[in-house]
């Protein structure tokens, strides 16, 4: 076995080009339009500057972290994290007014447990089938699927309850691209979304809010004044930009015509500001933890680490992917955020967190090339 003594450089910097974009595009999104309301053009960067101290903070605690502690806390966090589900169905937080079931408010922070659902979900798996990879009888059983899946069930119809159809699409994938990449056979992996994604498709046919999103998607030239207006208005920040944008803290977009800029639609206004070019840049960056995640992941000599540090790259850069796709209106609205760069405190910290451990799992001991192929 060999052990790094370091980290990988490579995903250092693909997260701090993240954070930096963050606290770049988030004082963009927010300071004009402050300026207009006679805000403090400062307030919401400042809070931002302190979630991504908090959030590197966190990602160096995590680094710093034995992947052995993971492992024993995978089972009771993800039953707190089961719990939290719970609790914020039954005590609802307030935002802007209305009564939403998807936050737990402590005053001074709301914090959203479906964020820290996704990272519970990848430490459930990566603990059971460690513990099961001896027992190949038990993985191919359809008694040891649903163990595997029972949780991961349970946490997805939670969400799907609260409602946040997204969250429960994006845990569902997630789960399945894991576990595709796991030793159970491909037949049963199948299993999860084909009984998953029916009940997720129920829940947004028999809602109204969730269709109009969805035919907005469709006609969003038709419906630019009504229901399409945030996919419209989005499309246009990505017309504007064209090769090279308008410059940072050019883009006119952010100023009351796409709502929810600095969170929901930050990478519409890098496409306004940066270009063309600078979108695909911050593909390039998701691409580079994705390549580099799977390297390291799978060089690993430890189940527990392999399936760690596959679900948290599948993770980071998924809902990376989620966040874009929502943005060029390939994907209906759905509120996801952009991994370390949308503002806020919930995903920032969760994928600080996640970003630590795979840095951890970067110095691990990695197979030699005897047992590599062994295996």
């Amino acid at each position: 076995m060999v052990k790094n003594p370091y980290f990988d450089n490579i995903l250092v910097v693909s997260f701090f080009i993240l954070y930096m974009f963050g606290l770049v595009f988030v004082f963009s999104a927010t300071s004009v339009p402050s300026l207009l309301t006679d805000k403090d053009p400062f307030a919401l960067v400042k809070k931002e500057v302190a979630w991504i101290v908090v959030g590197i903070l966190a990602m160096v605690g995590a680094y710093l972290t034995p992947i052995e502690f993971w492992k024993k806390v995978a089972y009771p966090l993800t039953a707190f994290t089961v719990f939290l589900l719970v609790i914020v169905l039954i005590f609802p937080a307030e935002v802007k007014g209305i009564s939403v079931k998807r936050w737990i408010d402590l005053g001074f922070i709301r914090f959203q447990p479906s964020e820290l659902a996704k990272l519970s979900v990848v430490l459930y798996l990566a603990y059971i089938l460690h513990r099961k990879e001896r027992d190949r009888e038990f993985l191919s059983s359809w008694k040891g699927l649903f163990t595997v899946l029972s949780v991961p069930a349970l946490i997805t119809f939670l969400i799907l309850i609260q409602p946040h159809k997204g969250a429960a699409l994006f845990i569902s994938l997630l789960v399945f691209f894991v576990l595709f990449s796991s030793r159970i056979p491909l037949g049963k992996v199948l299993l999860f979304p084909i009984l998953t994604f029916p009940a997720i498709g129920y829940f947004i046919l028999t809602s109204d809010y969730a269709v109009k999103r969805i035919t907005a998607l469709l006609n969003p030239i038709e419906n630019r004044s009504g229901i399409s207006y945030q996919v419209f208005q989005s499309i246009l920040s990505f017309v504007k930009g064209g090769l090279t944008g308008e410059g940072i803290g050019g883009g006119t977009q952010k100023l009351k015509y796409l709502p929810e800029i600095h969170t929901d639609y930050i990478y519409a206004l890098i496409g306004e500001e940066l270009g063309f070019v600078g979108a695909v840049f911050l593909i390039a960056v998701f691409l580079v933890i994705l390549f580099r995640g799977l390297k390291i992941s799978l060089e690993l000599d430890d189940t527990f680490s392999q399936v760690l540090g596959v679900g948290i790259t599948y993770l980071i850069v998924l809902q990376g992917l989620f966040h874009m796709a929502v943005n060029t209106s390939l994907l209906p609205p759905t509120g996801f955020t952009l991994p370390f760069v949308s503002y806020g405190g919930s995903s920032l910290l969760i994928m600080s967190i996640s970003a630590g451990i795979l840095l951890r799992l970067s110095k691990e001991p990695k197979m030699t090339i005897y047992k590599r192929s062994e295996l």
